[in-house]
């Protein structure tokens, strides 16, 4: 008598590997990926920069609208060290007098929360989205630091008498944007320097 059957399951082979068209196709997969993927991840230092452009452009505005709703005068001081900005309420006697944050009024940040406590303060060493980004090059009559916004919208020089305007340079990793104020009326304009935009 036959003690075996005949009706043995047969056993696959055991796969030791992918074929070569499995890996041909994988790696034209992530290829694929990378040529689409790769552009939007190098794009973060120009986003970052754009947002922080129209940041400073909103907050500008925002500083000069204030100025004409309150009929008072509304000074954009950007620190020395090129890490940001904020936005002062001053009398029209003290315009001349240097910004002092420990006695600053800070203009409440009326259209947006992105400010420190509410106020229209911006430091990109506090905000992870900014770090990376920075001012320079801030010149306003001449060289100062600040720009002043008086009752009727336009830009006035520490002395009270009509701006001259002026620009910053903001950078954002090999992006840069220069952004000016016209003399006068303070029309901002906003300009791509450095980088693709």
């Amino acid at each position: 008598m036959n003690r075996f059957n005949n009706n043995t399951v047969k056993q696959s082979p055991i796969r030791r590997g992918y074929t070569l068209i499995e890996l041909i196709v994988t790696i034209a997969i992530l290829v694929i990926a990378s040529w689409i993927l790769v552009p939007y991840a190098t794009m973060g230092d120009a986003s970052a920069g754009q947002s922080a452009s129209r940041l400073s452009v909103s907050h500008m505005l925002t500083a000069q609208m204030d100025a004409i709703a309150e009929q008072g005068y509304r000074r954009i001081y950007f620190y020395p060290n090129g890490s940001g900005w904020c936005v002062e309420i001053v009398e029209q006697g003290n315009l001349a007098i240097p910004f002092d944050a420990a006695t600053a009024n800070f203009a409440e940040l009326k259209t947006e929360s992105q400010g420190q406590d509410g106020f229209a303060i911006m430091d990109f060493t506090t905000d992870r989205r900014f770090a990376d980004i920075s001012i320079d090059n801030v010149s306003f009559d001449g060289g100062s630091e600040s720009i002043i916004f008086d009752p009727a919208g336009g830009i006035v020089a520490s002395d009270g008498s009509p701006s001259t305007g002026g620009s910053f340079t903001l950078h954002s990793g090999e992006h840069a944007w220069e952004i000016s104020l016209a003399p006068l009326t303070g029309k901002i304009s906003v300009q791509s320097t450095g980088g693709a935009p």
